[in-house]
């Protein structure tokens, strides 16, 4: 039987966390606390380990990995804007915590160079994580919204975030949508040698811009490959997925059975026959069993202050 825990609160994100930044710095409050909860999932149960944050945006998520236990963290971000707003809002040393920031394209750079840009060594274990744009948009609407765009299926980043996980041989965090090809992701992970040790899903209206531009999205559900929530004939919503992997052979992974690409659809689609934000539907599958025994987490925030996307 799966599982499932109910979080309705921000637990690592501050008041101030939830401040938009200035512009041209993306804010997104939900996809932050749900990274900061994948990253949690993989640290050591006692503390410490470092993190490697993969477009680390403006540096909220980092500051809540360091909350959550580790004792070091560090985002590399190709937006010099938001690197300088990280390191003068969340930058933190006080000795038993130390979060730092650097300017840099990871989908550019080595495994090797991105760890170089820390300026000093990320203990082991190391945990990479990501939350990257991952909205699936036409070329036309990508070149509008390059802050939120995952390109056509909403994976454009994967590979590489995945890659660097393997080559650095680490525990690995990954944040996408549920309109982002999730069985193609699960199945990028599974063969980079990952297996999924914990699940969290999180429902969020659909951003204005991905209702004006929903062409992408549309016939990636036509083709079966993403799950939106509908109230009636139109798409309204999606659920932010997090998923915390672990390296591992092919024995089960905390003494459940891997979450196959198929797996996540099927749990998508059922979180989707839901209602209401707590995602109800989840617990009505008796009849149909979840296809995941795993840790499964539902975050369901309160409404956002803000979602700040350039």
């Amino acid at each position: 039987m799966t599982d499932i825990s109910y979080v309705s609160r921000y637990e690592h994100l501050t008041a101030d966390d939830l401040v938009p930044p200035s512009p041209g710095i993306f804010f997104e409050p939900a996809d932050t606390e749900i990274g900061v909860w994948v990253v949690k999932d993989l640290l050591p149960a006692h503390g410490g380990g470092s993190v490697l944050d993969l477009g680390s945006g403006s540096g909220a998520a980092a500051a809540g990995m360091a909350r959550a236990g580790a004792a070091r963290v560090h985002g590399v971000d190709a937006s010099e804007a938001s690197v300088a707003w990280a390191r003068r809002h969340h930058a933190v040393n006080n000795g038993a915590t130390h979060v730092t920031f650097a300017h840099g394209d990871f989908a550019q750079l080595s495994a090797e160079r991105l760890l170089s840009t820390a300026g000093g060594p990320l203990p082991r274990p190391l945990i990479v994580t990501s939350n990257p744009p991952y909205v699936p948009l036409t070329p036309e609407a990508d070149a509008q919204r390059r802050s939120i765009s995952g390109g056509p299926d909403g994976l454009k980043w994967a590979e590489a975030i995945i890659g660097h996980a393997e080559a650095l041989g680490t525990d690995l965090g990954f944040t996408f949508g549920s309109y982002s090809s999730p069985r193609r992701a699960v199945e990028l992970l599974a063969d980079a040698g990952y297996r999924v040790a914990a699940v969290t899903l999180c429902p969020l209206p659909l951003g204005d811009f991905t209702r004006e531009h929903p062409e992408r999205m549309t016939e990636l559900e036509r083709q079966g490959e993403a799950v939106v929530w509908r109230n009636g004939p139109e798409a309204s919503g999606y659920f932010i997925v997090g998923l915390a992997c672990r390296r591992a052979g092919p024995e089960p992974v905390n003494g459940h059975g891997p979450l196959t690409g198929d797996g996540l659809m099927e749990l998508l689609r059922a979180a989707a026959a839901s209602r209401s934000t707590r995602l109800e539907a989840l617990h009505g599958a008796a009849a149909a069993p979840l296809p995941w025994s795993g840790p499964l987490r539902v975050f369901d925030p309160p409404a956002p202050p803000a979602r700040h996307h350039w």
